[in-house]
């Protein structure tokens, strides 16, 4: 058996084919490959490499004559003596066309066609004959044959069959290239693409494994993409076939045997074919495809379909990379468009508060001093009643009529009414200044909303200790579990930061109240740092807000006074603690919890 490539004579060349040896009296008509021959040349259909030819004959001269007479700029012949041994040939490597004998002893032309077909589907076979029958041939190409030529050959011929036959194979790979490039450029997202290029790579290029080397951001390293299959590859051989391929800028092939085989001493891999990923003229990484021991050898057809699908995996991985980068951008500018929505809806009423504010002030100061006044006057007449009363019971045990009768008045103009009036109206005059108070405490809300308020001075404070003084203080009606490893420091202004927080705090508990005397789960705060800058996060794993209500949490709105029940009030806590914050140069979210629920995140001022 006869399996080595065969040297080719000089003389010999695509421009002086060999004159055709002499005519075959077997009576088949020419074969389809004589009339409209391909114009491509061998370059342009394998610009990777020459066309490898599987030459199956019993007749060694036959065999030599094929080898000598097909150019060996544009074909490398490799020689087979009989069906059995082309099997053997096949398994260890691939062909892009075979031409094989029809009648041969042991395994005849047809079976030899259909071992080889059912081996390799996408080897294009062309079959020789000198003395079968026209139906013979026909059953070969029934077989899957691809054509038949006459014995002896016209090598003119057969050079333009072979190239029609490799044509005929790539146009038939470009079907399965477009389907697999039109489904990796559908997917929008890199971990969808990592999840489908095994099944799609292996679609166009068979192959036992594949690994993914891509670059880490911000440097030149190469870190390999994790793999589900379990074959354990040597990460250091990967990166040096990366790497050649990368420098080289064109596929780099590698089998068992070669001297510069990286995967010594791994006695599994067989065969790798490695890929350099580039987008525009930088390089975006590399992809492996491996074969086991046994298996065939890539053959230069794959390795051409796999330098399209790398172009198109390359092309695939930017688009995924941009996706990401215009939906975060996305995301960004609907964040900035929330942020300036909440800000013009506080600037609005800010500026409402701040005309509210204006008439107020004036008319609650001169509404203040008269009920201070007729507090003082309530205070003045209770006073007056009692010494009345008092001179009333000294009066009446005089013996005088002039003042027991005095008496009797004093007793009657200080009675039980008057007594009851004097209380109605230290009552009322204590509820009007709760009342005021209440109406100063608005003011003041509507005064730092409208942005009027002093600014606390800020100053570097540690914010675990405020935090931990709330946990131990057990001032809400929740419990709080705070989550700290260590100091927290921030520049912030520690009056509008506690203000701030207990607004947040106070919406959360109201948010939850107990059920039936039970009271429920904590509120959980974290503290720590996050790119340099101190974040607090108050968790509520009861709280679910939806997104439209977590867009307008922010928002003044009226609710029922918790304490009374029945009457309505203005909350300003969570606008103005937004407001108080944001003054300060710290930021306020609402975002769903890591665990359900909802969290409030902070995001302060790192301290100097």
């Amino acid at each position: 058996m006869e399996m080595s490539p065969m040297v080719h004579s000089p003389e010999a060349s695509a421009e002086e084919p060999a004159r055709p040896w002499e005519t075959s009296a077997g009576g088949l008509p020419a074969s389809r490959g004589s009339s409209s021959l391909p114009r491509r040349s061998v370059q342009e259909l394998t610009p990777g490499g020459g066309i490898s030819v599987l030459v199956i004959d019993d007749e060694p001269d036959m065999r030599e004559m094929l080898a000598f007479s097909l150019p060996s700029n544009e074909f490398e012949v490799v020689t087979a003596d009989g069906g059995r041994a082309a099997v053997e040939v096949l398994g260890t490597r691939r062909f892009d066309v075979a031409i094989t004998d029809l009648k041969m002893p042991g395994m005849n032309g047809v079976e030899t066609v259909a071992a080889l077909r059912e081996l390799d589907p996408d080897m294009e076979v062309i079959v020789a004959t000198g003395y079968a029958s026209l139906e013979t041939a026909l059953a070969c190409m029934k077989h899957g044959a691809y054509d038949y030529i006459r014995k002896p050959y016209d090598i003119a011929e057969l050079r333009h069959l072979i190239l029609r036959a490799v044509e005929k194979r790539r146009l038939r790979s470009l079907v399965p290239l477009y389907e697999v490039s039109c489904a990796l450029l559908s997917l929008r997202t890199r971990s969808e693409v990592l999840a489908h290029l095994g099944e799609l790579a292996l679609d166009l290029v068979p192959h036992q494994a594949f690994r993914l080397l891509l670059p880490e951001p911000g440097t030149d390293e190469l870190s390999i993409v994790a793999s589900t299959d379990g074959l354990e590859v040597p990460a250091g051989a990967l990166r040096e076939l990366a790497r050649r391929s990368i420098q080289g800028q064109e596929p780099v092939c590698g089998v068992n045997s070669s001297r510069d085989w990286p995967f010594s001493p791994v006695d599994r891999v067989g065969s790798a074919l490695a890929y350099s990923l580039q987008v525009g003229d930088a390089p975006a990484g590399s992809l492996i495809l491996l074969r086991g021991v046994g298996q065939p050898v890539f053959s230069v057809s794959e390795l051409q379909r796999g330098s399209l699908f790398a172009a198109q995996l390359a092309l695939a991985l930017e688009t995924a990379r941009l996706n990401g980068e215009l939906e975060a951008r996305v995301k960004d500018l609907e964040a900035t468009r929330e942020e300036l929505v909440k800000a013009e809806k506080l600037a609005t009423v800010g500026r409402l508060a701040a005309g509210v504010t204006h008439e107020l002030s004036n008319p609650l100061a001169f509404t203040k001093a008269s009920l201070q006044a007729l507090t003082s006057y309530s205070q003045d007449v209770k006073s007056l009643w009692t010494t009345a009363r008092e001179v009333a019971e000294a009066l009446s045990g005089r013996e005088e009529p002039g003042l027991a009768e005095l008496a009797k008045k004093l007793l009657t103009a200080a009675g039980q009414e008057t007594e009851y009036s004097i209380r109605d109206a230290e009552e009322a005059a204590g509820d009007a200044m709760e009342g005021m108070r209440r109406v100063e405490a608005l003011l003041t809300e509507l005064r730092a909303l409208s942005g009027g308020g002093p600014i606390a001075p800020t100053e570097r404070m540690d914010l675990v200790p405020l935090l931990t003084a709330w946990m131990r203080e057990d001032l809400l009606t929740r419990p709080l579990q705070v989550e700290a490893t260590a100091p927290v420091f921030a520049k912030v202004g520690r009056n509008d930061l506690e203000s701030s927080l207990a607004r947040i705090l106070a919406f959360l508990c109201e948010a939850t109240p107990s059920k039936s005397g039970v009271r429920p789960g904590p509120l959980i705060i974290r503290a720590g740092y996050e790119n340099g800058r101190p974040v607090v996060q108050i968790e509520d794993p009861l709280l679910g807000l939806s997104e439209a209500r977590r867009a307008e949490i922010f928002d003044p709105h009226i609710q029922v006074d918790s304490r009374s029940g029945q009457t309505m009030r203005l909350n300003f806590g969570l606008a103005l603690a937004w407001r108080l914050l944001r003054r300060m140069g710290a930021d306020l979210k609402v975002s769903p919890g890591a665990s359900g629920g909802s969290a409030f995140r902070l995001v302060l001022p790192a301290a100097e």
